[in-house]
C-alpha cells in the first residue's frame, strides 16, 4: 500500500519545485501535477515526488491524525 506524504511548503522554486517539511525530514518535489499557485507555509499532499494537492490546514490535520498509527508502527 502506498500512501502520499502530508508536509508544509517552505520553499518555492523558480524551477516549480518545492522544499517540503515533513515532520523531521525536508524533501524535494514537483508542482508539475498541479495547477494551482502554492506558497510558502501552504499544507501539500506529496507522492513520487510531485505535489498532487493543495490541502486546508483542518485536511492535513486530519490526515496527519489518521496516519499516526501507521507512522508509529514503522518505528
Amino acid at each position: 500500500m502506498c500512501l502520499g506524504t502530508v508536509g508544509r511548503i517552505t520553499t518555492v522554486g523558480a524551477d516549480r519545485c518545492v522544499q517540503i517539511r515533513t515532520g523531521d525530514r525536508e524533501i524535494r518535489a514537483s508542482l508539475l501535477a498541479i495547477s494551482s499557485a502554492v506558497r510558502p507555509g501552504d499544507w501539500v499532499l506529496v507522492h513520487s515526488g510531485l505535489v498532487l494537492a493543495r490541502l486546508t490546514e483542518q485536511e492535513a490535520r486530519d490526515a496527519l491524525e489518521l496516519r499516526a498509527p501507521i507512522d508509529e508502527g514503522a518505528k
